[in-house]
C-alpha cells in the first residue's frame, strides 16, 4: 500500500520533487521506493526520459487499479477501526415477547442513534431457546428472564416488569389503583399457556402459591392478542407482564398488583468473559435506556406510577 501510494502521488503530479514534497520526503528516496516498485512487479512504469515524466502503458494499467486499491484500502482499515471499536459489525439478539412489545425497542432506536453501522438481527424466542443459542455462539445478546443456572453466561437485571391484573375496561376492578392478588380467587382466570409462555405461567402459579388461591381457570391460549380480545370480551381476568400494555388493547386495563409478587425481572444476558466491542457497546446501550423506557411507560399510563397506587389506596 505505501508504495502504492508513492507510484499514484508521482503518477499524479507528473514530477519526482513535487511527489516528494506532497509525500513529505526527500526525492532520492522516493525514487528508490519507485524503482522497488518497478522491480517487484518486473515492468518499466515512468518514462524518465521525458520531462515532464511520463506514465509507460504498464503505467497507466496500474495507475487507475492503484487508485481504486488505496481507496478501498482506506476503506478497509477505517472498518477495522471501527469494528474495534463496536461501531461496525453484525449483532444477533434474542428476546421475549415482553421486551419485543416493551423495553427493546427504545433500545434498539438508541442504539441505532449511536451506531447506525451496527446492523441487529432479531429473533424472538423464549428463555430456554436463548440460553442455548447464546452459549452455542448463535446469539450475542438475549432479553430473558431468570432466574439462569449457566456459568458461562452474565445475566443482568434490565429492567423490573412485574405481573400486573388485566380486566374488561367496565370492570370494577379496573377502576382499582391496585389489585390485591387476594380477591382473585372468585374471578375466572384467563392463562398464557405453559407452552407458550413457561416463566409467565411460573409466575401466575407463584403468585396463586403466594396468595394462598386457586381461582377458576376458564381460558387458556397460546396468544397474547386472543387473551387480550377475551379478556375485552369479559370472559375474566388475565395476568400478564406489564411490558404488554404498550400492545394499547382497546377494552381492557392493566392494574397493578399488591405485593408479594414473584420476582423476575426482564434480565440481559450475554457470554461471560466477552470481550466483544459490539456486544459492550449494546450492553451500554440497554443500561442507560431502560431508566428511561419505565419513565416513559409511566408517563404514558400513569395507573402504572407508585405514588398512583399509594393515592387509591387512601382514598
Amino acid at each position: 500500500m505505501r508504495l502504492l501510494r508513492y507510484f499514484v502521488t508521482v503518477a499524479e503530479e507528473r514530477h519526482f520533487g513535487r511527489a516528494a514534497e506532497r509525500l513529505h520526503m526527500a526525492q532520492p528516496p522516493l525514487s528508490q521506493q519507485i524503482r522497488k516498485l518497478e522491480h517487484q512487479l518486473g515492468v518499466e512504469l515512468i518514462d524518465r526520459s521525458r520531462r515532464p515524466i511520463e506514465l509507460t502503458d504498464a503505467g497507466h494499467a496500474l495507475f487507475e487499479e492503484a487508485r481504486l486499491s488505496l481507496v478501498h484500502g482506506e476503506r478497509a482499515f477505517a472498518a477495522a477501526r471501527r469494528a474495534a471499536t463496536g461501531h461496525l459489525g453484525h449483532l444477533h439478539i434474542g428476546a421475549l415477547q415482553a421486551a419485543v412489545d416493551g423495553v427493546l425497542s427504545y433500545v434498539m432506536r438508541a442504539h441505532r442513534r449511536a451506531y447506525p453501522d451496527v446492523k441487529l438481527e432479531l429473533a424472538e424466542l423464549g428463555t430456554a431457546d436463548q440460553i442455548v443459542q447464546l452459549t452455542e455462539h448463535r446469539l450475542d445478546v438475549g432479553f430473558l428472564r431468570g432466574p439462569v443456572d449457566e456459568p458461562t453466561l452474565t445475566v443482568e437485571t434490565l429492567i423490573d416488569d412485574p405481573l400486573a391484573a388485566v380486566v374488561c375496561d367496565d370492570d370494577p376492578l379496573a377502576d382499582r389503583g391496585r389489585i390485591d392478588p387476594g380477591i382473585l380467587a372468585d374471578e375466572p382466570i384467563i392463562l398464557w399457556t405453559r407452552a407458550a409462555a413457561p416463566t409467565t405461567f411460573a409466575d401466575v402459579v407463584e403468585l396463586f402459591r403466594q396468595h394462598r388461591i386457586q381461582p377458576p381457570v376458564v381460558e387458556e391460549s397460546p396468544r397474547i392478542q386472543t387473551i387480550l380480545a377475551l379478556v375485552a370480551s369479559g370472559a375474566g381476568v388475565a395476568l400478564l407482564p406489564t411490558s404488554f400494555i404498550n400492545l394499547s388493547r382497546q377494552g381492557v386495563r392493566f392494574v397493578p398488583l399488591h405485593d408479594p409478587l414473584p420476582h423476575r425481572p426482564l434480565s440481559l444476558a450475554w457470554r461471560a468473559g466477552q470481550q466483544s466491542p459490539l456486544v459492550a457497546g449494546f450492553v451500554d446501550v440497554a443500561r442507560r435506556t431502560g431508566p428511561q423506557y419505565l419513565h416513559d411507560l409511566t408517563l404514558r399510563h400513569p395507573q402504572l406510577r407508585p405514588e398512583a397506587w399509594t393515592r387509591s389506596c387512601h382514598g
